[in-house]
């Protein structure tokens, strides 16, 4: 069945309602009872017309496990809310399927009581662009155009318009509500969120080797690197690359693509915990892990990795705060690229903590309360060694990378990274012999060097931030043991 432009038109204007709602509450949970319904209605209505559209049967599919989701669990939790992960899912799904609809759009855009100084339009889309002071010319100019299927009037204005008169129009849009949405992405990007900014300062970092030939030592792993070595401190030009919550897939994956930019580093200094050849990143189940894939790791490698799911349909590149429509018709793309790109540069050669951190929490609390954060914080890591075929796994991608390091002549040097006296005590000593078992026969093989200063009593408590991570005192001690066996 072929609908017609104005009936496409309401059901881009219906999803687009839809998408505003969602985004209501951005950091905090959806009540799906009170959405979930409205989507699903809106989903039975549509199923007629866009049963053969594979975007809409996707997400057709994915409300109706939702409500599935939330009757089977409705006896259990009361509050019977949509979490964060399902509703970037569903703002995904959405905005693919109303992309869809307007894929070979174009569009006649009418200026009222406003012109394109004002608002700056994605000119490629546009057949014609109007600009009136008064309503009866427009809709003259209106009546003259050839009425043609896929190609949509637009209407940008200020001031006051009847729901009659906008009815006149496809789609109709206030100058102060495009405007709010620009600033919006303005303000986003000086306030990143985590993700947002872990995917950008990774980016940065790697893509600055391009042009910083002269670096040769590479600083790479998880948080332990991250806020643990900076720069500044090593004997030679350095870039850190390391980002929290990395495994061991996603550091070799950095380290190949820094050599791929500069094939002068000579050096790699990795940080290797306990229990990093059970840790799959990919398939951790917490939302922040989740989020490491689709906001993070995804959009830099287009790698998933071992992710069940599909990050296409997941990640949330650009602001959810805008609607499809707005992104086809307006330059909000063209903006963020400047935003990106001022963010990246100041990112290239800066501390991941551009500030001081120096406090300890462990000088915060008695011993008790010290060894029960301690112990929590180690359980965390403990459980990974279970993991037997994620161990596999690490262990021939350690083999495969420490061969290809040999190759090209980089000189690798992991180190298992200091902890506190209280996360030391919490440690399953199964883990340790675990990591042994895997390492000392991959030691005996390949000529890396491996640092273990998890029993060492150079640092003290007020070395640390928190249990297991470096403030800036221990990062400079650390660094003072790292060179020494550079061999440079």
């Amino acid at each position: 069945m072929k609908l017609s432009k104005r009936e496409i038109a309401s059901v881009v204007v219906m999803i687009n309602d839809i998408y505003e709602i969602l985004n209501r509450k951005t950091n905090k949970d959806i009540e799906s009872e009170k959405v979930l319904p409205v989507v699903a209605k809106v989903c039975i209505k549509l199923h007629p017309l866009y049963k053969d559209n594979s975007f809409f049967i996707s997400l057709f599919k994915f409300v109706n496990e939702l409500l599935l989701l939330k009757n089977e669990t409705s006896q259990i939790d009361t509050t019977n809310q949509m979490n964060n992960k399902e509703k970037y899912k569903l703002l995904s799904l959405l905005e693919q399927f109303e992309n869809s609809l307007i894929e070979n759009a174009q569009f006649h855009i009418y200026f009222y009581n406003c012109t394109t100084k004002d608002i700056k339009i994605k000119l490629g889309l546009v057949r014609s662009i109007g600009e009136f002071t008064i309503y009866a010319n427009l809709l003259d100019t209106m009546s003259s155009i050839k009425e043609e299927f896929q190609v949509f009037s637009v209407l940008i204005y200020s001031g006051q318009l009847s729901k009659q008169e906008l009815a006149n129009f496809d789609f109709s849009f206030q100058k102060g509500e495009i405007i709010e949405s620009l600033d919006k992405l303005n303000n986003e990007y000086k306030n990143l969120d985590y993700y947002r900014h872990d995917r950008l300062y990774l980016e940065a970092k790697l893509e600055s080797l391009k042009i910083r030939q002269d670096i040769q030592i590479l600083l790479s792993g998880s948080s332990y690197t991250m806020c643990g070595l900076f720069e500044e401190h090593m004997p030679l030009p350095a870039r850190n690359v390391a980002v929290d919550a990395q495994d061991l897939y996603y550091t070799l994956k950095t380290i190949r693509t820094a050599l791929a930019y500069n094939r002068n580093i000579r050096y790699c200094i990795v940080s290797f915990a306990y229990y990093f050849w059970g840790y799959d990143l990919s398939l951790s189940t917490s939302m922040y892990q989740y989020k490491r894939i689709t906001e993070v790791n995804y959009p830099i490698f287009k790698d998933k990795h071992n992710f069940p799911g599909n990050p296409d349909v997941e990640m949330n590149i650009i602001s959810t705060s805008i609607t499809p429509i707005k992104r086809r018709l307006f330059q909000y793309k063209s903006l963020e690229e400047l935003l990106i790109e001022k963010v990246k540069l100041s990112y290239k050669d800066s501390r991941y903590y551009p500030y001081s951190r120096t406090e300890s929490e462990t000088l915060k609390h008695d011993e008790a309360t010290n060894l029960e954060f301690a112990q929590k914080r180690a359980t965390s890591h403990n459980k990974f060694f279970k993991y037997m075929n994620t161990v596999q796994e690490n262990l021939k991608l350690f083999d495969d990378f420490a061969e290809e390091m040999e190759e090209l002549g980089v000189k690798l040097i992991l180190y298992t990274p200091p902890v506190t006296e209280y996360y030391r005590k919490s440690i399953d000593p199964k883990l340790i012999s675990g990591f042994y078992s895997c390492m000392n026969p991959l030691k005996q093989k390949y000529n890396f060097k491996l640092i273990d200063l998890f029993q060492s009593d150079t640092f003290n408590n007020a070395d640390f931030v928190d249990y297991d991570h470096l403030n800036d005192y221990g990062a400079k001690k650390l660094a003072e043991i790292l060179v020494k066996e550079l061999d440079f």
